[in-house]
This record gives C-alpha cells, structure tokens and sequence, in this order.
C-alpha cells in the first residue's frame, strides 16, 4: 500500500507539486524558473525540483 508524504516533509518535488508549492504557476513558468534557479534534479527520466536550494534562491533573490 502506497503512504501518502506530508508536501512539507518532501525535498524533492514533482513539476506538479511544484506548480502548486510555488503558488499555482503554469507549467512553463515553473519549468523557466526551475531553470534560471538551478534547483532542477534528474533522475532517470524524472525532473524533480529541489525545493531547499529554491527556498534558499527565493530568500537571496527577495532582498
């Protein structure tokens, strides 16, 4: 039986979680900013989004 992760919890991050976690942007924002903070992960075929260096990108980019 799969278990369901707290979104919280989780340090990687689907393009979908991730659209949702950084406020419901589209699909093509999410992978753009992806980009330009370098927070993407590849594994496999996957590209997952690492959400500690993009909280750390969005702390230094907000001052």
């Amino acid at each position: 039986m799969k278990e369901e992760v707290v979104m919280s919890t989780k340090r990687l991050l689907s393009i979908p979680e991730f659209q949702e976690y950084a406020g419901g942007i589209g699909r093509n924002t999410a992978l753009r900013l992806a980009r330009d903070a370098e927070v993407r992960v590849k594994i496999g075929s996957r590209l997952l989004i690492n959400i500690d260096k993009f909280d750390l990108w969005v702390e230094e980019n907000s001052k």
